[in-house]
């Protein structure tokens, strides 16, 4: 599926209020490093936030059903919320642009959430209907965490027309 090329970024994109809530801080300085430089740059296109909540404890399960409660705590007022998840549709960059300026153009919050390393409750992952897949391949939490803000960085360029995008 190509883009459409019809999705014109909205002039005042601050306005859009974007949330990433992760599970979890990362480890390595250098994740922390990559994440800040890409936070930086989306400021230029929109009002991004990054909010890290608490990993779960005990058993997986147990785990996945604590991060799911704190989960729904901030997902509730939010009109588009995203799972990250390997279950999720794939899209290109032009694709998910799209997707991304269609929503902002119906001026909807948008909250994408990244799971521990365990990933997602069931419950939660039947109860939220968007669900998008980074890859089919696996990765860790914290470079998900990355891709993600790359490829949203990515997108704004694409929906400006600016030459980042290759």
């Amino acid at each position: 599926m190509g883009s459409d090329s019809s999705v014109i970024l909205p002039k005042q994109v601050q306005v859009y209020p974007i949330r990433l809530i992760a599970i979890g801080k990362p480890k390595l300085e250098g994740v922390r490093q990559l994440e800040a430089h890409y936070r930086d740059l989306l400021k230029a296109f929109a009002r991004f936030d990054l909010l890290e909540i608490p990993e779960g404890r005990g058993t997986p399960t147990r785990q996945l059903s604590e991060e799911a409660v704190r989960l729904r705590a901030h997902l509730g007022n939010v009109r588009c919320p995203v799972l990250l998840s390997a279950e999720g549709p794939r899209r290109s960059s032009e694709d998910f642009a799209a997707w991304l300026g269609a929503r902002m153009d119906r001026g909807e919050s948008l909250a994408f959430a990244v799971g521990s390393s365990h990933g997602f409750d069931l419950d939660l992952k039947a109860d939220i209907r968007e669900h998008l897949s980074l890859s089919p391949m696996t990765f860790p939490h914290d470079l998900s965490r990355i891709l993600f803000l790359e490829q949203l960085y990515r997108a704004f360029t694409i929906l400006k027309g600016k030459t980042y995008h290759k």
